[in-house]
């Protein structure tokens, strides 16, 4: 499956990268340098799941997420936000999207190898 991992943090996309490829999965990080470029990459690869860091730099993700789910290429790719924040606004105004899930930080790669799959089969 094809996955495009969005997440500033090294260790996240590091770590998110080399198990989720050990798992036969084809992954394309994308870093969150600017939104349009991510949109992009996403347009281009067409994946089967989104990964999204909440917590990006330069993109606020609440906005990304209602982005994607405008866009007719990508509106239903499922997403899942890494998020941290479990009772922010944005987190549950995100939640009311269709396929928009999450998983806490700090990421643990066992629960990500976990929820992936699931994610994946949402299509």
């Amino acid at each position: 499956m094809k996955i495009v991992l969005v997440a500033e943090s090294g260790f996240t996309r590091t770590a998110a990268h080399v198990n989720l490829q050990a798992a036969g999965h084809q992954v394309t990080p994308a870093e969150p340098a600017c939104l349009l470029d991510v949109l992009v990459i996403m347009r281009d690869v067409l994946p089967n799941l989104i990964i999204l860091d909440q917590d990006l730099p330069r993109c606020d993700c609440e906005t990304t997420v209602r982005i994607i789910r405008e866009d007719p290429v990508l509106a239903g790719t499922p997403i899942l936000v890494l998020k941290d924040r479990a009772d922010s606004e944005a987190v549950v105004r995100m939640g009311r999207w269709r396929q928009v899930n999450f998983l806490d930080k700090p990421l643990r790669v066992e629960a990500l190898l976990q929820v992936v799959p699931a994610q994946l089969h949402v299509i």
